[in-house]
């Protein structure tokens, strides 16, 4: 008999694509997913188009809201709590694993009620306040990077999923292509400085959808050879194969898929990340040599072309392999393994 698995997963990007590439997984070994989310919300649009049942609950943040926005949340988690209790008794998973995100707070409380197995995974160096609390009572914990949960929690370091196949990439002799991530939404100051760099180099640029005509009008007054804008970038395996460098914030994420790509980075983290967790995602990096950190308001044309100016042969091969050795193989299986078994 298939067993039944029940994903809780939503809010972020973060949370939502390291889970779907858990799901296809899953599926493909025969188990029956379904998904546990916030009605309207990210997940509640992405899931359904992986063909995966989708449940949406109310759920609401309480960190850090004023004291009318807390009754209000506190209210929607009543109700939440209700819906979740139901999506439990007609599905009846045999195992149910957490993502973050306030629905798996609820999610995780209910699969403890009920005694069904509770994994949990946490995606950033830095663990959620949800994933924190239930890390206390879950069977079983998984973290992207080391040591992210203190050492009682005996935590199992796997990895981010990543819904993509990286490419085989061999280190880099000199830097010829540089690829500009800001997130799908874009990010204005790195925008707004790569085009101003004086490097001679080919170029491809998300800039995020609401900043694709400003980006484009910088780069008419510059006079690099070769730049592609894009709003967003669907093929990233292409990407990160194309690219020598990339300048990017620093999510969870993206620091993954540099690892799993073995792609050497400039990191910009945002500066105002919840717990700064963006910086200490990039500092995982740069502490083992294997990436290079800015901060914003240090981000000038003059620095990016200064940290450039560096990389020689030798320093690429390095930061190559300190990559590499960071990697994670197929993270997606690894926790389905434990899932299923």
């Amino acid at each position: 008999m298939s067993k039944k698995i029940l994903i809780m997963a939503g809010g972020t990007g973060g949370h939502i694509f390291p889970a779907l590439s858990i799901a296809k997984e899953l599926s493909k070994r025969g188990a029956i997913v379904e998904w546990l989310g916030g009605r309207n919300s990210m997940e509640s649009d992405l899931v359904p188009r992986y063909k995966i049942k989708f449940n949406g609950v109310f759920s609401s943040g309480i960190r850090g809201k004023k004291l009318i926005t807390i009754i209000r949340a506190l209210f929607l988690l009543s109700f939440g709590f209700i819906q979740t209790v139901i999506v439990f008794i007609k599905y009846r998973p045999n195992a149910v694993i957490g993502m973050g995100g306030y629905v798996t707070g609820i999610g995780g409380l209910i699969a403890k009620i009920f005694f069904v197995p509770l994994f949990i995974h946490e995606q950033n160096t830095i663990p959620g306040s949800t994933n924190k609390l239930l890390s206390k009572i879950s069977t079983l914990n998984f973290q992207a990077f080391e040591n992210s949960f203190s050492e009682e929690v005996n935590a199992i370091t796997t990895g981010n999923p990543i819904l993509f196949e990286p490419n085989s990439k061999k280190a880099v002799s000199e830097v010829k292509n540089l690829l500009v991530l800001g997130g799908s939404l874009g990010a204005k100051k790195i925008n707004e400085v790569i085009p101003h760099i004086k490097t001679p180099i080919n170029i491809w640029h998300q800039t995020g959808k609401s900043h694709f005509d400003e980006v484009k009008a910088l780069y008419s007054k510059s006079d690099h050879r070769q730049v592609k804008l894009d709003p967003f970038i669907s093929n990233m395996s292409e990407a990160y194969a194309w690219a020598d460098l990339v300048v990017c914030r620093a999510g969870a994420m993206t620091v993954s898929e540099l690892i799993a790509t073995k792609t050497i980075a400039i990191l910009i983290p945002f500066p105002y990340a919840i717990d700064n967790h963006q910086t200490v995602n990039a500092q995982y990096l740069t502490k083992k040599e294997a990436g290079i950190i800015i901060d914003e308001q240090n981000l000038t044309p003059e620095a990016l072309d200064e940290q450039m100016s560096q990389l020689d042969s030798e320093r690429l091969k390095e930061m190559s392999f300190n990559l590499g050795s960071l990697k994670v193989l197929h993270p997606e299986r690894l926790i389905a393994d434990y899932l299923l078994n």
